[in-house]
């Protein structure tokens, strides 16, 4: 697994190489990963190390950063860094398999003749079709692309990816560990997601002047993706708490167990988008049994049908979203009933079981080719 960023750096594409790399090295299939080596995105040292974190060998690649103040693709074509020496450990392996459309590894191990697989945890299909070189690297990557919404299917075959080689693989989660347990508790909000205008975290703290319930709102997000933005939300929370009629509380960066307690815990789980390739964060809320609200975003309908397991609203509409999260306030029963089927639904369809045994399959038959 080569991912441009590992732990300390979080995300959903970090947590997604953790839970696939495990899984597949509990069905026998040896997996290591590879990142940069660097603490803070886009920040690496000019040093290497192997780590073992979690269980599984982490080879920490040193990296320079040839363009240090500003990542615009325009300009870097999503070439963000240079590499040390990587490509021999590459050789050691069957298959390789990277993630993101970052081409910093791509194209400095493109002489490196295996089985390539490129997933895709999220793309800009206007930049790609706008920029030749991007699209260019982009589509002579790998053998397999991996797209983790059918929305993101259709974009990288008008793109100019051949079909037959785009496979939907939508994310998952490890629904041993993410497990409903605690009793939920009344009037409990819980948000998880980067502090990033696209998230819309501004959007649900807007929304809460119109929710006649006082309620808690938890935030859980790391502080350092926007300093900028990240000040401003500390801004409007402490504005919002000295009104006096609700209460939020930043938790900042947690640890998975408690993470895990807050989903527990949770009435209400609230994703206000504005972009959104996929959502993990959807599952591991459903996952614990928390019903979700979250918007019309990317690749969320493929996850929450509105209605059906979960509530989704127009984005950027604060009134919207208070209107859907005062409907399940008022609605009990709607919510015991979304929190069971939307267990159901994700272990039918997004458990990291099942996606571990798909992907292993897809493996196999790469190497049989």
């Amino acid at each position: 697994m080569v991912t441009p960023g590992y732990y300390p750096i979080r995300g959903g594409t970090e947590a997604m190489v953790k839970s696939l790399s495990t899984e597949l090295n509990k069905r026998g299939i040896h997996t290591d990963v590879m990142a940069f080596n660097m603490d803070q995105k886009w920040k690496p040292k000019w040093k290497g190390k192997i780590q073992r974190i979690d269980g599984i060998t982490v080879f920490k690649i040193p990296g320079l950063n040839w363009l240090p103040v500003f990542h615009s693709p325009k300009i870097t074509l999503g070439v963000n860094l240079i590499p040390g020496r990587f490509t021999q450990l590459l050789e050691e392996y069957d298959i390789i398999h990277y993630h993101e459309a970052e081409f910093s590894f791509p194209l400095f191990s493109f002489l490196v003749k295996k089985p390539k697989v490129l997933h895709l945890h999220g793309i800009d299909p206007d930049f790609f079709k706008r920029y030749y070189l991007s699209r260019f690297m982009l589509t002579h990557t790998a053998g397999l692309y991996l797209s983790i919404t059918q929305r993101m299917k259709k974009e990288l075959a008008r793109i100019g990816i051949p079909e037959k080689k785009i496979i939907h693989f939508p994310n998952s989660v490890d629904t041993e560990i993410f497990h409903p347990r605690e009793k939920k508790i009344d009037n409990l909000i819980l948000y998880v997601g980067r502090l990033t205008p696209d998230k819309g975290l501004h959007v649900l703290l807007k929304s809460l002047c119109y929710i006649k319930n006082s309620v808690h709102l938890n935030i859980v997000g790391p502080p350092d993706w926007d300093r900028v933005y990240y000040r401003n939300m500390l801004s409007s929370i402490e504005a919002e708490n000295r009104k006096g009629r609700h209460k939020i509380t930043y938790l900042g960066r947690v640890g998975q167990a408690q993470l895990i307690k807050c989903y527990q815990k949770a009435s209400i789980f609230v994703l206000p988008s504005l972009y959104e390739p996929f959502g993990v964060v959807i599952l591991e809320a459903l996952s614990c049994g928390t019903p979700v609200v979250a918007t019309y975003a990317g690749g969320i309908p493929e996850i929450i049908k509105n209605g059906e397991n979960g509530v989704l609203v127009p984005r950027n509409d604060p009134q919207g979203l208070a209107k859907a999260i005062q409907q399940l306030l008022d609605n009990k029963d709607m919510m015991v009933r979304f929190s069971e089927i939307g267990r159901k639904w994700v272990v039918k369809n997004f458990s990291l079981e099942v996606m571990a045994k798909k992907l292993s399959e897809i493996y196999e038959e790469m190497f049989l080719r």
